[in-house]
């Protein structure tokens, strides 16, 4: 995607130009129209006067004609051939000699015209005729001798130049020209202003696309519109804020599980069973010794700042191991390994996890002594077998969490534990066996079983288990970026 669009390809160049065509379009064809019309009126004017000018020489040359009076008859063509576009006067008689004339040299001739035979228009009491390109009409006006019968005595030529409307038309087409040039300019400059005030909106919705590409999804514009830009500003809002809505739940979901699982369970969300499943999972509990002491030493807000702190450590080290913290209960924290889905190597992942939880705790210590803070010791119980996932609750109030006696045995071993200690129980140790480092420890006999359960201590890892172990961690997207390994003991 181009970060920016070129002037020509940008719609405000598009729609003035648009504009512009269109405009330019009418303007052509008024003034193709309005010179016709003019060109009409003006041919028209033309001719009416000349045949008045003929009618005034016929009128008087009557007498003259029939007499033979030559001076009177060259004196009225004078005068007739002043008048403006006037080319030329012919008197001719009814066997078409030419009488008089303004060109003396053609008195004697037979009058020919060499223009269009046939009359381009018959008026009352004359004729038109127009020469080759219609620079030139000829108007005929007969000569006749008023009585009871009208008695022809010959015709008056008068030819009519067109230059006078070819120079008006002239001059009015480069009036018109540059005016519409002038109104063109004026109506790019509009079409472009306009087209800026339809766009800017669209520039807008551009930007808080590309904002809400960068991750930045408070975005929100506000457009008071009732057209189609106020719809998809509205529909793009609308998105903003559920893309929001979905970023507030992933990130609330991601505090209870690695961001990558989150990233995994959301995309296959529909195919989670979530009202109520069986599966094998692995259960940590771990749990803060002598807390209850150390909270009665404590003011309320400092014991707040502190669980605020170890939990936010725990939950950052379960989340390298791809595991979900279930819930907090007081200062114990409950995680799943497997749940609500597997990624495989569960009972290591868990192992790997409680051992990281220890290490932590030794530097959280570090760090509280600095402060004067007196130092905690966690025990944890690990253990692996069915359980029923899924939501427990009502309609209104809703959590998800494991059932089972696995999940008993698990919160047994860890009360067991001493501080710093990690028991994990014998269907744990199958699952991790040849990976860790265990002491064995002395059978235990569990509230309802009539058998005892056998229980390790956990010492570290081996080997083997610290090459798959290191196949297992995942960064967080912000250690990455400052280069923080992850927390993992072996």
């Amino acid at each position: 995607m181009a970060d920016s669009v070129g002037f020509f390809s940008s719609l405000r160049f598009k729609f003035a130009l648009l504009m512009v065509l269109v405009i330019g379009l009418f303007i052509l064809g008024g003034l193709f129209l309005f010179e016709q019309n003019l060109r009409s009126s003006l041919v028209r004017e033309s001719v009416e006067k000349g045949v008045g000018v003929a009618r005034s020489v016929a009128f008087n040359v009557e007498d003259p004609l029939l007499t033979g009076d030559d001076l009177s008859l060259f004196s009225a063509v004078k005068i007739a051939s002043r008048s403006q576009g006037v080319v030329y006067v012919v008197i001719v008689d009814e066997q078409g000699q030419v009488k008089a004339a303004s060109d003396i040299d053609r008195v004697g001739e037979v009058w020919h015209w060499p223009g269009a035979v046939d009359p381009v228009k018959t008026g009352e009491g004359y004729l038109l005729r127009s020469g080759a390109g219609g620079d030139l009409f000829d108007v005929e006006v007969p000569i006749l001798l008023v009585g009871d019968k009208p008695l022809p005595l010959g015709s008056i030529h008068l030819g009519l130049s067109q230059a006078q409307v070819n120079l008006a038309i002239t001059e009015m087409r480069r009036q018109l020209v540059l005016f519409s040039v002038l109104g063109l300019a004026f109506a790019s400059a509009v079409a472009y202003l306009l087209a800026s005030f339809f766009v800017r909106p669209v520039d807008a919705l551009v930007a808080g696309v590309r904002a809400i590409g960068d991750g930045r999804l408070e975005q929100e514009i506000r457009l008071q519109r009732k057209d189609e830009l106020g719809v998809l500003t509205s529909a793009f809002n609308s998105m903003a804020a559920k893309l929001r809505e979905k970023d507030f739940v992933e990130k609330t979901f991601e505090r209870y599980v690695s961001k990558p699982l989150a990233r995994e369970i959301l995309s296959h969300r529909h195919e989670l069973k979530l009202g109520g499943e069986e599966k094998e999972v692995t259960i940590l509990f771990s749990d803060i010794r002598g807390f209850t002491t150390l909270a009665e030493e404590l003011s309320p807000t400092a014991v707040v700042e502190l669980l605020n702190e170890y939990f936010s450590r725990m939950v950052k080290v379960v989340g390298h191991f791809e595991g979900m913290v279930d819930k907090f209960m007081g200062d114990a924290v409950l995680a799943l390994f497997g749940a609500p889905m597997s990624v495989g190597n569960e009972a290591l992942r868990a192992v790997c996890c409680a051992l990281a939880m220890q290490k932590s705790i030794a530097q959280f210590n570090r760090a509280g002594v600095e402060q004067g803070r007196q130092p905690i010791a966690i025990g944890i119980g690990i253990n692996t077998g069915p359980v029923v996932a899924g939501n427990v609750g009502s309609a209104l109030r809703m959590e998800y969490t494991v059932i089972g006696d696995s999940v008993n045995i698990a919160s047994r071993l860890q009360s067991l534990a001493k501080p710093g200690e990690i028991l994990i129980s014998e269907e744990t140790f199958t699952q991790v066996q040849g990976q860790v480092l265990v002491t064995a420890c002395e059978p235990i006999q569990l509230k309802g079983k009539t058998t005892s359960c056998s229980v390790y201590r956990l010492d570290g890892l081996q080997q083997e288990g610290v090459d798959v172990a290191r196949g297992l961690v995942r960064k967080d997207d912000d250690e990455q970026e400052a280069g923080q390994p992850p927390v993992v003991s072996v």
